[in-house]
């Protein structure tokens, strides 16, 4: 079917938050057009998608994998020792929940309550929280939805090693907790729950539990795929009255930018992300009014606060080694051919029970530091901690995960078995900004990540590395630190790094003639495994500290979590949009993703960007007097949600 030229509402992005605003409005009125545009290709069925366990690959950045978008810093940063940081996008339908870890976390209920909006607190998206969930695990809590489209599982195997990891936790003073995504957690360890549903072992993504759901039973919802928004169209009176968009890539017309025109009857929504979405506001005529007068766009909103702010939260890799017995994804990772090739035969067999159905980040945890710890953590961290973390015990400070296996690029790893510690900083107090440099959307803006340009992000962020490091030496697979993986201590300090033990060593090469030599090496070799050791936590120096910082400052990078740079907050304070998510001194253009937040939000955002297209899709959907349809539409591929908790499943 040819696309129409006009229809009711156009969705300028297809990522999590665009989709549950598209099929949602879709479904509740089969007469009412949507049209929903994307910039990268459609998700359908696409097997690198919907098998969870091969999401690395969309991580690649070799010139063959289109399902993300790099941003790379304009400028070398001071605060990073020179370094430019690169933050990765979803570029395909679904967004990142096409192509994310697939880790289930939320957001803590004084991070909805400290937006200061009324319509949007915990309290009052709890509702909507449980709308969009199919959660198929046990639950103590009456937080949880059990009939909606998008499936929460722990997925079709946990490796042993995460209780190992559980164990470790609990001796260092985090304890278990059946769930730690209850809104009010912030110090505890879990089992992590995946999106993954756990009768079909697939990913579950917002295009395919959103939109394909609609357009396999209705046919008034319009999928335009690998087509990049341009611009906001305006009539006299600062009304959206459609857009311009333009191909994904320019390669035709003498490289020209060749526009095509959909008009909207009722209503635009920009759903692009946090990165796209002020790009395609400054190119409407929608910004900082010096920026745009200087690049020769017709001013028709003045909003300095566009493209400003910008948020992220700040990862950690630290590798470990471990057992040769313990069961890892290295191997497979490395693309060994006899095991790829019994996975991928596991997933044609049974899915819903094959490794492939898991992302092997089995367990985690939220941790906030005690007041001894608070003393080493310096004068500006505490500064932040008594404004925005002391009276808010349901806040955690850092998140830590396992991952059963090296996340890292095997090539420049040594042989063996691994574990990687994620630790995130959920809250940092730094700020970066996006903005176009020119009218033409094929070229790249000026963008600031703005990592860690305050101070007071490198005090938790060295804490928590000291405690996932704690915790890994008192597993029992742990068998020393992969030391090219971790901060360059003096080799004299006894907070320095011991790699793999002579034992473990000859296990890998058992006919090695070189096991165990001191030459080449800085390091020292790690102890041999005693099982009835009791670790004293290591001893750090000011000069430790500071070896720390200058790997945080060499290695942080993106979670992929950006948020903030259309806030909405009042316009005399530098706000975008108003609580109805309406675009200061517009009519009918709304902003509908995590562009939207005026503060942080300290989980995995997929879950908090369903959230936001929830409440947009309600907020639309009364303007327009419709209601929201519940159940959504059948998920294909997917059994019906029976709408009660889930019980252990057998195997």
């Amino acid at each position: 079917m040819v696309h129409p030229e006009e229809v009711d509402v156009i969705v300028c992005g297809g990522g999590p938050a665009g989709c549950v605003v598209a099929g949602r409005l879709a479904y509740a009125d089969p007469s009412l057009k949507v049209m929903l545009i994307e910039g990268g290709a459609n998700n359908r069925d696409d097997p690198w998608v919907y098998r969870p366990g091969i999401y690395v690959r969309n991580m690649q950045r070799n010139g063959i994998n289109e399902k993300a978008t790099f941003y790379t810093d304009t400028l070398e940063s001071s605060h990073m020792r020179g370094r430019k940081s690169i933050v990765p996008c979803a570029n395909i339908l679904g967004g990142g929940s096409s192509i994310n870890f697939q880790m289930y976390t939320r957001a803590s209920a004084s991070d909805w309550d400290d937006f200061k909006t009324e319509g949007w607190t915990a309290k009052d998206l709890i509702p909507l929280m449980k709308r969009l969930e199919n959660y198929q695990k046990p639950a103590n809590n009456d937080t949880h939805g059990y009939d909606g489209p998008i499936a929460i599982s722990n997925g079709g195997q946990i490796m042993p090693v995460a209780q190992d990891f559980l164990r470790a936790s609990h001796a260092i003073g985090i304890p278990y907790s059946d769930d730690i995504q209850d809104l009010n957690t912030s110090h505890a360890a879990e089992i992590w729950a995946k999106y993954i549903n756990r009768h079909t072992g697939r990913r579950s993504d917002a295009a395919t539990a959103y939109v394909h759901s609609v357009m396999d039973v209705q046919d008034n919802l319009y999928l335009r795929c690998n087509a990049r928004v341009s611009r906001v169209l305006f009539d006299a009176n600062n009304k959206a009255v459609g857009v311009a968009y333009v191909p994904s890539r320019n390669r035709a017309s003498g490289g020209k930018v060749v526009e095509t025109i959909v008009k909207a009857r009722k209503m635009v929504v920009l759903s692009s992300g946090t990165l796209g979405t002020p790009q395609i506001l400054e190119r409407s005529g929608v910004g900082n009014g010096e920026l745009l007068n200087q690049l020769g766009i017709k001013v028709v909103s003045d909003l300095p606060g566009v493209g400003e702010e910008y948020q992220d939260h700040y990862t950690t890799l630290s590798i470990f080694r471990v057992s040769n017995e313990t069961v890892t994804t290295d191997d497979f990772l490395r693309g060994v051919k006899e095991v790829q090739r019994e996975i991928f035969q596991e997933w044609e067999v049974s899915p819903e029970k094959a490794r492939l159905s898991s992302n092997a980040i089995d367990a985690g945890f939220k941790i906030r530091p005690t007041e001894e710890e608070l003393k080493e953590m310096g004068p500006e961290f505490n500064e932040l901690w008594d404004r925005y973390f002391k009276d808010k015990p349901d806040k955690p400070v850092m998140f830590g995960s396992i991952v059963a296996g090296a996340y890292a690029d095997h090539t420049l790893l040594p042989p063996g078995n691994f574990i990687t510690m994620f630790q995130y900083l959920e809250y940092p107090a730094s700020r970066g900004k996006i903005h176009i440099k020119s009218t033409n959307p094929y070229v790249e803006p000026f963008f600031d990540s703005g990592f860690m340009n305050n101070k007071a992000d490198f005090a938790p962020i060295r804490w928590s590395y000291k405690k996932t490091r704690e915790v890994a030496r008192r597993m029992d697979a742990f068998r020393g630190e992969l030391t090219s993986h971790h901060p360059r201590f003096h080799p004299a300090s006894p907070a320095a790094c011991k790699d793999i033990d002579i034992e473990t060593a000859k296990g890998i090469l058992p006919n090695g003639l070189t096991v165990g030599i001191h030459m080449g090496t800085w390091h020292q070799p790690g102890d041999v495994y005693d099982a009835s050791k009791v670790h004293e936590d290591i001893k750090y120096t000011k000069e430790d500290d500071q070896a720390i910082d200058d790997w945080v400052a060499d290695h942080v990078e993106t979670t992929w979590h950006s948020l903030g740079t259309c806030a909405m907050k009042p316009r005399e304070q530098g706000g975008v949009l108003d609580k109805r998510l309406n675009v200061y001194g517009t009519q009918n253009l709304k902003c509908v993703d995590l562009s939207i937040c005026p503060d942080n939000l300290g989980t995995n955002t997929y879950s908090s960007a369903l959230l936001v297209g929830e409440k947009g899709a309600d907020l639309i959907a009364e303007e327009l007097g419709l209601k929201i349809r519940v159940p959504h539409a059948p998920v294909p591929h997917a059994p019906i949600p029976t709408g009660k908790p889930g019980a252990p499943q057998v195997r």
